[in-house]
């Protein structure tokens, strides 16, 4: 293993690029590995720019302007990463930032919408299922992401981290709140669906 650190790529197939851990292929597309950052785009793109779709409740164009500015980061900071965390959150960690950013831009030009408070369990118009009906499938994946789209940022993005794999830790630290705090709004989102899914 010390001797593929060195050399990206070193004696690796395709398939070898496709079982290498994270750390491994950062390590390697730090290096100029073009096959391990392709192997990490690959592994990540689809919850990153679901991240994104969902932060910006599925503004699409919003969303692919994020995702490219995001892997043109991830290229140039992947020669300043090190293994101190799992690597997903580390481009995790990047695109909050990014999510942040543009926020701060929309506030600037006056182009936000309504606002909830953190904490606060908005009430959701509109997709209602039928009284008693429990949901699956199709319909539920709709039904969730109505729901997610209408609570705090804060609240969506917790959800979907931890969807991710990324740890309550990390994710305190991303929002810049006590552990507590990120804890408190994985419960109010899941008690908010957990009600709203099924409707009496």
């Amino acid at each position: 293993m010390g001797e593929a650190m060195k050399n990206p790529g070193f004696g690796m197939t395709g398939h070898g690029y496709e079982a290498a851990d994270d750390a491994v292929l950062a390590a390697w597309a730090g290096a100029g590995d073009e096959r391990a950052l392709e192997a990490l785009f690959e592994r990540y793109r689809k919850p990153l720019y679901a991240y994104f779709n969902r932060m910006l409740n599925r503004d699409t164009m919003s969303a692919d302007d994020l995702f490219q500015e995001l892997w043109i980061k991830i290229i140039r900071k992947l020669p300043e990463y090190r293994e101190s965390g799992k690597f997903g959150a580390w481009m995790f960690r990047i695109a909050h930032n990014l999510s942040l950013e543009h926020f701060r831009r929309l506030k600037s030009r006056n182009k936000l919408g309504m606002h909830t408070v953190d904490g606060e369990l908005p009430d959701c118009p509109g997709a209602e299922p039928e009284p008693g009906k429990v949901l699956a499938g199709k319909d539920l994946e709709i039904r969730l992401e109505l729901l997610l789209a209408e609570l705090p940022a804060e609240q969506r993005e917790v959800f979907h981290l931890r969807q991710n794999g990324v740890s309550f830790k990390e994710i305190a630290e991303m929002q810049q709140c006590p552990l507590n705090t990120a804890l408190g709004r994985m419960h109010n989102v899941m008690k908010y669906l957990q009600r709203r899914l099924v409707v009496d």
